[in-house]
């Protein structure tokens, strides 16, 4: 499915021609988010960089009857998204009944805030150009990881996985073969939560969920230029 990007949604214009979508389901830059309005409620689903993509925070709001309520909400936000993120940030969802009234705009308004089960939904800044890495950052999380080798920045690339006895494949030394580097980042970018890496020596280790994967030597000098490739965008970056 592709999902469209727009920039904002901070006037009524903006979001008259975003309903008037066949499909009112998009990504939002600013803030990062991504709205969906194809009901009576309105769901926004924040996608911050620490959450990248994993049980994001989730906010529906609307009422069973009506999409008059949820519209009443955005005009009296002045029609920006910002504003009615801000406003949902600030209550207190704490209390055992996860319904409640907001910003006294309608009696049938409700609010719940939770977490998305949409775990492979990563925000579009994450998928686009990935710049090379100037030194070694203070934690090697995905984003990092995928800089690294999206540039080429590191040496002698070998897996750190053991096969078990009489795994079909095993190398001589008991171990499995290394992955090839799209495989590696196309398992980055779908589920870049399950990855970490720590430096042992001179020597960077990848872990998927605290398994070890591969290894490599981290070299930060900047890339060449490149020929630019045919394709979007995450193809060419992957």
């Amino acid at each position: 499915m592709i999902i469209r990007v727009l920039p904002q949604l901070n006037s009524r214009q903006q979001w008259i021609d975003f309903c008037r979508r066949e499909t009112p389901y998009c990504f939002v830059d600013q803030p990062e988010c991504l709205v969906d309005f194809q009901s009576t409620h309105l769901q926004i689903t924040l996608l911050s960089n620490r959450s990248q993509g994993k049980d994001a925070i989730k906010y529906s709001l609307g009422s069973r009857r009506s999409v008059e309520p949820a519209w009443k909400l955005i005009r009296a936000c002045n029609w920006d998204l910002s504003a009615v993120v801000a406003g949902l940030e600030q209550m207190d969802f704490s209390s055992n009944v996860r319904d409640n009234s907001l910003l006294g705009v309608h009696t049938d308004l409700t609010a719940r805030k939770f977490f998305s089960k949409e775990r492979s939904v990563v925000a579009p800044s994450k998928v686009g150009l990935l710049k090379p890495l100037k030194n070694t950052p203070e934690i090697w999380h995905a984003e990092s990881l995928l800089r690294l080798l999206a540039n080429g920045q590191y040496n002698d690339l070998r897996s750190e996985q053991i096969a078990l006895p009489g795994t079909e494949g095993n190398t001589l030394n008991g171990g499995i073969p290394t992955p090839s580097i799209n495989s590696l980042r196309l398992m980055l970018l779908d589920k870049p939560w399950e990855w970490i890496g720590q430096p042992h020596g001179d020597r960077l280790h990848l872990f998927r969920e605290r398994q070890p994967m591969v290894s490599l030597v981290p070299d930060f000098t900047p890339p060449g230029p490149r020929l630019k490739a045919k394709g979007n965008a995450r193809q060419q970056y992957l």
